[in-house]
């Protein structure tokens, strides 16, 4: 019995994950798009029907100081310091 209970647990996990996770590119453009203004609707058509990949994800983000500062001078670029006030850094 509860091995049984056991596998259709699992089933059901398995096919609400795989209809979660289904297809999510539109099939065409939604019916409200026409309603917006015409430059929030090509921002609508640019990003939603034809997403382009996010240059920043393609970024080699650096965790050490040191490394990110010598790659800036050797590559004659400004570094971005992000810091968050949050816990782990206690008081900044």
């Amino acid at each position: 019995m509860r091995r049984r209970l056991l596998i259709l647990s699992f089933l059901a996990v398995a096919i609400a994950n795989r209809i979660a996770h289904g297809d999510t590119v539109p099939l065409g453009r939604h019916p409200d798009a026409a309603l917006l203004p015409r430059g929030w609707a090509t921002l609508y058509d640019d990003t939603t029907l034809f997403p382009r990949s996010t240059a920043w994800r393609e970024i080699p983000w650096l965790i050490n100081l040191n490394e990110a500062v010598a790659a800036g001078k050797k590559e004659n670029r400004p570094i971005l310091i992000w810091v968050s006030g949050d816990d782990p850094l206690e008081r900044c």
